[in-house]
């Protein structure tokens, strides 16, 4: 008849292991007259988990154990933890012998290896999961917004500031939307996950669009956002709507504001007041950078490596978590060159945006471009207006990384200027300067030009 017992072997703070006795007349010899076999295997029950230890560290997990198995006294928290470990062993070794009278028989011989054991232990587990995860998904809510809350959750580490901050915006909206239709209906209605759908769509871009009076490229990337938090629900066990295929906006062209390289000469030719030098210092060498504010503005001697006679930037993108190498264009080394390898000093995002507004003007970047500018719609709401304005006032903290991927594209292979500027797909470069995938025919009618047969 087998048997189960369970065993704490060392001071480390290891899981029992349970022992699985039986009887094999093979073993049968003048010491083990009976026959008795052991197999072994690690379970998942512990004392204490290392969560807890790390607040107690003095702990001995194994004396705990020896002293209390058997407690009798008044503590609460002795007996819970007693009877926890209690219940799971006695479950587990319940699983495992009815397992072990389906599959073998003592008397005929037919035993167990340790490997078997293992696995029904592993299966045990397995199965406990996937109850446990059946239970989540359950009780797991269906609104929109539960989700959107548990992604950045889940997901803040991951993401960078800004990009949690803009969930949280949108968090802010949606539920501005919700209290909307809610005054209309007459009762508190929210977004359910499963109704996010084309006639969700229709109705939620109606109220961004006319009443929120947001532009149709920010309603486009609100429904994008939406469909990253709706593809990330099923694994909470939601089911999507049949016709979730639909909820999606296309994005509008918009005209792409860059400076170019006789610009950029421009602008490194204006005088301009002391004040202003450090930012013109940056907005020029942005546009050989090729990186975000939140990245550029983070550089520093130190942080410059030269191997041969290349030079580098070893960063992590504040954005996205990326690694990046950055080799440093002649231009902005002939600036550290001439400034004692120290770039600018940092400038808040804010003063950056205002000052390179003026030092373009000073520059004559004044010509009428179409583009968007945020304007105060009413007293407290600002929105990004679209029209035709002096091309200095277009100007912001984007404009490095925008003018990099520009003017060098159809200069450089595309998937360097894409190591440079961090893009992960190349569609998403051309959609970020406004390029068609058909612009690379004329690349390919110039190498073949090029080319001598």
């Amino acid at each position: 008849m087998p048997s189960i017992t369970y065993l704490l072997r060392s001071k480390n703070n290891n899981p029992f292991i349970l022992r699985l006795q039986i009887f094999d007349d093979s073993k049968i010899s003048e010491t083990n007259k009976k026959g008795i076999s052991f197999l072994e295997a690690k379970t998942n029950i512990w004392v204490f988990t290392n969560d807890e230890l790390k607040d107690f560290p003095m702990v001995d997990p194994v004396k705990y154990w020896r002293d209390n198995k058997k407690y009798k006294g008044y503590s609460q928290e002795i007996r819970d933890r007693i009877i926890d470990i209690n219940s799971k062993q006695k479950d587990l070794k319940d699983f495992i012998l009815s397992r072990f009278d389906l599959s073998f028989n003592e008397k005929e011989n037919i035993l167990p290896s340790k490997e078997w054991l293992q696995s029904i232990v592993t299966e045990y587990y397995d199965n406990k999961k996937k109850e446990a995860d059946k239970v989540k998904k359950t009780n797991t809510p269906t609104t929109l917004l539960w989700h959107f809350e548990n992604y950045i959750k889940l997901k803040s580490i991951d993401l960078g500031d800004r990009t949690v901050l803009k969930l949280k915006d949108m968090v802010k909206i949606l539920t501005e939307y919700e209290a909307f239709e809610s005054s209309k209906k007459g009762y508190k209605w929210q977004i359910e996950v499963s109704e996010v759908d084309e006639d969700l769509k229709y109705r939620l871009s109606d109220y961004l669009l006319n009443i929120k009076s947001y532009s149709r490229n920010t309603v486009a990337k609100i429904i994008k956002v939406i469909r990253t938090i709706c593809n990330y629900s099923p694994r909470y066990g939601i089911t999507l709507s049949n016709t979730y295929d639909d909820f999606k906006m296309a994005y509008e062209d918009k005209d792409v504001v860059f400076l170019s390289f006789d610009e950029l000469k421009t602008i490194k030719d204006t005088s301009v007041p002391a004040e202003l030098q450090n930012a013109k210092d940056w907005l020029y060498l942005s546009c050989f950078l090729g990186q975000r504010i939140s990245d550029f503005m983070r550089f520093e001697k130190s942080m410059i490596v030269k191997k041969g006679d290349t030079y580098t930037i070893d960063f992590i993108q504040e954005k996205t978590g990326k690694k990046m190498q950055l080799v440093l264009h002649p231009e902005v080394l002939k600036y550290l060159k001439d400034n004692n390898m120290s770039f600018p000093q940092p400038i808040l995002e804010q003063r950056y945006n205002d000052q390179i507004k003026i030092i373009c003007k000073l520059a004559g970047i004044t010509e009428k471009v179409k583009g968007s500018v945020m304007t105060e719609i009413k007293k407290g709401v600002w929105r990004n207006k679209a029209g035709v304005y002096p091309k200095y006032e277009l100007i912001g903290s984007h404009i490095g990384r925008k003018s990099f991927a520009s003017n060098f594209y159809g200069l450089i292979p595309t998937t360097l200027i894409m190591q440079v500027t961090g893009h992960s797909e190349e569609r998403t470069l051309l959609e970020y300067i406004g390029k068609k995938d058909d612009t690379n025919n004329a690349m390919i009618q110039n190498y073949y030009n090029n080319i001598k047969i």
